[in-house]
């Protein structure tokens, strides 16, 4: 593919230097999961902030659906020094939605990343990847005939808990303080390494 002209750029990257990382990220994620013309970038760079859309617009948007695909996606960041900024569903509104932090960053959007992997109703936990939505995770409650109740946030189904928990979001139960609830993350860190908190992180340990 030869080189284009990309109209938004990270802060102190060229435009070969950008068009090399955007040709690593097709190679790892494939050219449907890149995406970086205007109308595939238009749905991320609504906002709901009283400053210009311009000042959030993304240079392009990468989805992932595995661990190791993330962890490529940081790798290559960390090589062409592209500064990257990740969203689960988007949908958490009052707290940016799916636009970037400032002006060139590309968008590490994990929506596929979707599966609910268990839910335990003895302990009242749920272990899901970044993409799952609320409604998602209540059909399964409800398919699956457990007795437990979600305690939503305020744009309810079409969020997800994973990233209203992380922008510290809160439901209306006693249990609404998200991120207090939490009981262990699977993390990537900016130099790619994974990292496990909670007892998950405890080698052998099912908890």
């Amino acid at each position: 593919m030869s080189e284009q002209n990309y109209k938004i750029l990270p802060r102190d990257v060229e435009q070969g230097e950008f068009h090399q990382a955007i040709e690593k990220f097709r190679a790892l994620l494939g050219d449907e999961n890149v995406l970086v013309e205007e109308a595939q970038l238009k749905p991320y760079n609504k906002i709901m902030m009283p400053s210009e859309d311009a000042e959030h617009a993304p240079s392009a948007a990468v989805t992932a659906t595995t661990v190791e695909q993330v962890q490529g996606v940081v790798k290559i960041c960390n090589e062409h020094k592209i500064p990257v900024w990740t969203v689960s569903t988007g949908r958490n509104f009052g707290y940016g939605s799916t636009a970037p932090h400032h002006r060139g960053q590309i968008i590490l959007d994990l929506k596929k990343m979707n599966k609910i992997i268990h839910v335990d109703a003895e302990l009242g936990t749920a272990l899901v990847e970044p993409g799952v939505t609320y409604q998602q995770l209540y059909d399964y409650l409800q398919e699956n005939n457990l007795p437990l109740m979600l305690s939503f946030s305020a744009p309810s189904a079409i969020a997800g808990p994973l990233g209203n928990t992380m922008d510290r979001g809160v439901g209306y139960t006693p249990y609404g303080e998200h991120f207090l609830m939490q009981c262990g993350m699977e993390l990537v860190l900016a130099n790619g390494e994974v990292y496990r908190t909670g007892m998950g992180g405890v080698e052998g340990d099912n908890a």
